[in-house]
């Protein structure tokens, strides 16, 4: 009798529950007023995608908020629709792991779309500044609205500030993005490697200004990297006095991705070890563009030598990052010639 009767109770119980929902009051959106941006200035450099992530605290706001960007003008307040203007971008369709075999395999995970310059991700509110060149927007200072908003309410975010610097074609990079001209030596005029346990000649400590490095861009038909060393005299020095490195599994480490990253493909080492040339994907490295993690190159070259008796090693280190497509040389001149023999 119970189980006949629970039968016919169950069915009413759900009917009767769903009326009860039915009556319940459906839930509002809510938009709070200290819904804010972490700030309202944009710095960005011209002939790079510049992301900003995360700058948008929605302070419990209803999901999904929309962002739309608004109001774009010049500082003299004329409008300037060359920020609105569409331009070819690269997406990610996959996900980058650091273990891809091939540049080719790099670039079929990514997709060619049109976005405009100034861009918006709807959802986030993360800031995007396309990859764009000199000739179609001019540096300088500009502003633009954000107008945020769901069911239940809107703010609109006025005057946000975008400083549209000079291209910085590597990182780090001597020159002021603003002049064009070489910072003083202070200021990053020349630029040094990190040194651990190298000794000059006379067996004493060298210190990183001992070493500068320079970029020097060769040509634009690929994008390769070539790596040299030479001395005081400018003489080259052969890789080869780098003994504990294995050029062929050379890798750099990375802040996005686990684990260390092949540094480049196809490695061509010259007949007397002058140097040494890998093709490298552009950006270099790859995320270096996708936000504000400042995701660089970390290379070092350790070599050991016998020092009165005792095995010793030493290294030269450099975090950098590339930009702008080419093929590029980064020397590393000594300024006080290092000592690679034996003692």
């Amino acid at each position: 009798m119970k189980k006949h009767m629970l039968r016919w109770l169950l069915p009413v119980m759900f009917v009767l529950t769903g009326c009860y929902k039915e009556l319940l009051p459906k839930e509002k959106d809510y938009f709070s007023n200290d819904a804010a941006f972490n700030g309202d200035e944009y710095m960005v450099n011209i002939g790079r995608t510049n992301v900003f992530i995360a700058k948008f605290n929605p302070n419990y706001s209803t999901q999904p908020l929309d962002f739309i960007i608004q109001q774009v003008v010049h500082r003299d307040g004329s409008p300037a629709p060359e920020l609105l203007e569409q331009v070819d971008t690269w997406q990610w369709k996959k996900f980058y792991s650091g273990q891809e075999k091939t540049i080719a395999e790099i670039y079929d995970k990514r997709i060619r779309q049109k976005r405009p310059v100034l861009d918006i991700r709807p959802n986030s509110g993360d800031v995007i500044f396309w990859n764009t060149d000199s000739s179609r927007i001019k540096p300088g200072l500009y502003y633009f609205d954000i107008l945020v908003k769901n069911n239940g309410g809107q703010k609109l975010f006025q005057r946000r500030k975008l400083y549209v610097k000079r291209p910085r074609p590597y990182e780090p990079y001597e020159f002021n993005d603003d002049t064009g001209e070489r910072k003083k030596d202070e200021d990053g005029g020349i630029l040094h490697p990190s040194l651990s346990g190298v000794k000059d000649d006379l067996n004493n400590n060298m210190n990183n200004t001992d070493v500068n490095v320079y970029f020097r861009k060769t040509g634009t038909e690929s994008n390769t990297l070539t790596i040299k060393f030479f001395d005081k005299d400018s003489l080259p020095v052969k890789l080869s006095r780098f003994n504990l490195i294995k050029w062929d599994s050379l890798a750099y480490t990375s802040k996005i991705t686990d684990g260390p990253i092949r540094f480049g493909f196809n490695r061509r080492m010259a007949a007397d070890s002058s140097a040494v040339t890998y093709d490298i994907p552009n950006p270099f490295p790859v995320l270096a563009d996708v936000g504000s993690t400042d995701e660089r190159a970390f290379i070092s070259f350790p070599y050991e030598r016998i020092a009165f008796g005792s095995r010793t090693k030493a290294s030269l280190a450099f975090t950098f990052g590339i930009f702008e497509p080419g093929s590029w040389e980064m020397i590393f001149k000594f300024k006080v010639n290092p000592r690679f023999k034996n003692d």
